[in-house]
């Protein structure tokens, strides 16, 4: 869709910047060389999901030789299904005691029915460390249906993060990190990467009929004052996506906000170096269980795609907050409709569908009547929307770019949902889509965006 008179030119690589970022943990499987392994579909049990497509099961569910810690993962997935926190919590020692009742209190404030913890696949007990999978299916988690031909149909999808569990020393062995001693337990349960609002302290949770909007106790009146705002944007999201022929098994969302720049950067960057832009928000693919386990609910998806989506608001998304929070919401609409693997796609993909999304809504001005973004594209072409263009200082101008390509597909019969979604689960992204097809070459777009 074109529009023939231009919108004011402003500055808004300060404001408008979101990101995504890739679901973290996920390549060590490569490294492993176990992603086939672990991504083979799960044999359903008789039921409701028995119609879920799968032949072959991971060999390490039919385990001949079972570590000291099955019983404790047991026990613990156990409780989380029976709701029981005492039982949780008898395999917690020292800081695990307040760092898992923290997690069970918080996470049940923001409201979950099903929960895992389970070990990453080929995780190594030898140092008294373990990587695991520790996650919830909260409130809006997709459900694809029986009998749609998604290999997730009637199976749960838990919205899971990877934590480092450390383990006390063996009394009863030898070896004090003997991984077949029964008498270890959790020490420490700290976020391997990036932590989480629930690690960090009590939550104040508010719903609506398509949002849980959450963030620490201590801003509980950001939280009240912003849950309508959230709830009016998530019913925009979902509108859009539909007006556009999609059909994704998800009808609401789940988001933190936090006016506090300090937690902001923690939660998105961990002690990592945050990127030159200025962001505003961003969505953040979960995990699932690696592979099918004896302790784990049958009913739980598992392999190596994501699973649901965490959104988080900060403080530079106060004058932008519907703008942004309809952006975050396309992206998590578009994980779930394609979720990713090992291998992401280029950035691009994911932020021009999310700007297109903001266009298609009236939220902001159609880039790409801009001078800039016109110079950027007709000088850069793919270039303009590159990975590195997207985290930058100006990343507004590769946002933008990467959008007016959407708007270019739509403007020439294509389908932006389906760009979307091929971009995604291809290897090319809008570059590889736009080679297949003179119709959207890149030379094409450039001319249309100069027209425009």
């Amino acid at each position: 869709m074109s529009e023939t008179t231009p919108a004011p030119a402003r500055n808004r690589a300060a404001r408008s910047a979101q990101i995504t970022i890739a679901a973290l943990g996920v390549a060590a499987l490569v490294i492993a060389g176990g992603y086939a392994w672990v991504t083979w579909p799960r044999t359903p049990d008789p039921g409701p999901a028995a119609a879920v497509p799968g032949e072959y099961v991971p060999w390490n569910t039919d385990r001949s030789l079972s570590l000291g810690q099955d019983a404790m993962w047991t026990d613990m997935n156990e409780a989380m299904r029976t709701k029981n926190r005492e039982l949780f919590l008898s395999w917690a020692e020292g800081d695990a005691v307040d760092q898992l009742g923290n997690w069970w209190d918080s996470t049940t404030t923001i409201g979950w029915d099903v929960a895992a913890i389970s070990p990453r696949t080929f995780a190594s007990e030898d140092d008294g460390t373990v990587p695991v999978m520790l996650g919830a299916q909260f409130a809006f988690a997709a459900h694809p249906e029986r009998g749609d031909g998604n290999p997730d149909a009637d199976l749960n999808l838990i919205q899971g993060f990877e934590y480092t569990v450390t383990l006390s020393p063996s009394v009863e062995s030898e070896d004090p990190n003997d991984p077949y001693a029964t008498d270890r337990k959790i020490v420490s349960i700290v976020p391997a990467n990036e932590p989480n609002p629930w690690d960090e302290g009590a939550l104040h949770v508010v719903k609506r009929d398509h949002v849980v909007l959450f963030g620490m106790a201590d801003e509980s009146a950001l939280v009240e004052a912003n849950a309508d705002t959230a709830e009016q944007s998530a019913v925009t999201a979902l509108e859009a996506i539909r007006a556009m022929g999609a059909q994704v098994p998800q009808d609401g969302f789940v988001s933190a906000i936090t006016g506090d720049e300090g937690r902001f950067t923690r939660w998105e960057y961990g002690t990592g170096t945050p990127w030159e832009m200025d962001v505003a928000g961003y969505a953040r693919p979960a995990l699932r269980p690696d592979s099918p386990e004896e302790w784990l609910d049958p009913t739980i998806a598992t392999g190596g795609d994501t699973s649901g989506t965490l959104i988080v608001m900060g403080p530079k998304s106060d004058d932008q907050r519907e703008q942004t929070f309809v952006h975050e919401f396309a992206h998590a609409l578009h994980f779930t409709a394609a979720p990713g693997t090992f291998i992401d796609p280029p950035a691009a993909v994911m932020e021009g569908f999310a700007r297109y999304v903001e266009w298609s809504t009236g939220l902001s001005e159609r880039g790409y009547l801009d001078p800039r973004i016109k110079d950027v594209v007709a000088r850069n072409g793919a270039d303009a929307f590159a990975d590195e263009a997207l985290r930058s200082a100006e990343s507004y101008l590769a946002y933008d770019s990467a959008g007016s390509y959407y708007a270019f597909v739509a403007a020439n019969g294509g389908s932006p949902w389906d760009l979307a979604v091929s971009g995604r689960t291809g290897f090319g992204g809008l570059v590889g889509f736009a080679e297949m097809s003179d119709q959207y070459s890149i030379a094409r777009w450039q001319e249309w965006v100069a027209a425009q």
